[in-house]
């Protein structure tokens, strides 16, 4: 995966937003809405470039970048940059007032250890908001999102960045792993009070929204 990572870089932030028709601007924002606030210390998690930074920065907060890629790292503008897995995060326990992400969470190769980290990482009522690939309870729905993920991320991926791009079409052997979103919302369950999913695209896109327990 990482190998992959880094040969897509020059191309990862347009490939990514035509693979996901757009929407990931409106998707990214609403996290960062909901999850930031002024002055806050923030986490983004699965960084890369610093796409969701730039918008932690906007509302005039410290993001703090994370990624297990640090060609990833290198092409973002912070300095504040973190180059670690989501199992196994380098920081104190209730540092952080909030954890952002960006379609990375999925990547996670242990996501119940991945969002256990992110818990102690967090203030209590802290704020962790996503978004990210989903996978629809409904098996019809499933069914739609796996056949678009399976054919159009190589297509839009050879038609942005060449043959390097072809690799986008490992995004469907990401899709088999995740987990439906039933299943999702019953794992942060484990961790966090307030727990909601908004799922667009027939539920194969969703933005987590989650407050910490006391």
């Amino acid at each position: 995966m990482v190998n992959s990572l880094q040969e897509i870089v020059p191309s990862y932030e347009e490939a990514s937003s035509r693979i996901a028709i757009h929407a990931d601007r409106r998707m990214r924002a609403s996290s960062v809405a909901f999850a930031v606030q002024s002055g806050s210390l923030v986490l983004d998690l699965g960084a890369g470039p610093g796409v969701m930074s730039r918008l932690v920065a906007a509302k005039g907060a410290e993001p703090i970048l994370l990624d297990v890629s640090q060609e990833m790292l290198a092409a973002s503008r912070f300095l504040n940059r973190v180059r670690a897995t989501f199992e196994f995060l380098p920081f104190r326990e209730g540092v952080f007032d909030a954890v952002v992400s960006g379609f990375a969470l999925r990547d996670a190769q242990d996501l119940p250890k991945a969002i256990g980290q992110l818990s102690w990482a967090l203030k209590s009522r802290g704020r962790l908001g996503f978004c990210d690939m989903g996978k629809p309870d409904s098996a019809v729905a499933a069914l739609i999102v796996a056949l678009y993920v399976r054919l159009v991320p190589s297509i839009i991926g050879l038609a942005t960045a060449g043959s390097a791009g072809l690799r986008y079409g490992s995004i469907y052997d990401t899709y088999v792993l995740v987990l439906h979103n039933s299943e999702l919302k019953a794992l942060l369950s484990n961790y966090f009070g307030s727990i909601e999913i908004e799922e667009t695209q027939f539920g194969g896109s969703i933005v987590v929204k989650c407050i910490k327990r006391d």
